[in-house]
């Protein structure tokens, strides 16, 4: 069964929250790397890691160092799903 896109930001927002330690975090599609202060290279890895850990998927290296926001995940995310 495909991801809906309303599943998948709900279980981002939940990493991000995690991982910026900001229970009132709201991220969107739209969401930039640079909207988020501590959004640097290390936040960027704990977010790829809980993300293939949560997705069980495992993205390659030019995509992580592609995606530069929260829609990057997104479709990333939504690739590996299609691929199944």
């Amino acid at each position: 069964m495909p991801l809906l896109n309303s599943d998948v930001i709900i279980k981002l927002r939940t990493i991000f929250r995690e991982i910026f330690d900001d229970d009132t975090m709201h991220i969107a599609p739209s969401t930039m790397r640079e909207d988020i202060e501590d959004w640097d290279s290390v936040a960027h890895i704990k977010l790829v890691l809980a993300i293939e850990e949560e997705f069980a998927v495992r993205m390659s290296t030019e995509e992580v160092s592609s995606v530069k926001s929260v829609a990057g995940f997104m479709k990333a995310i939504e690739r590996h799903f299609c691929d199944r």
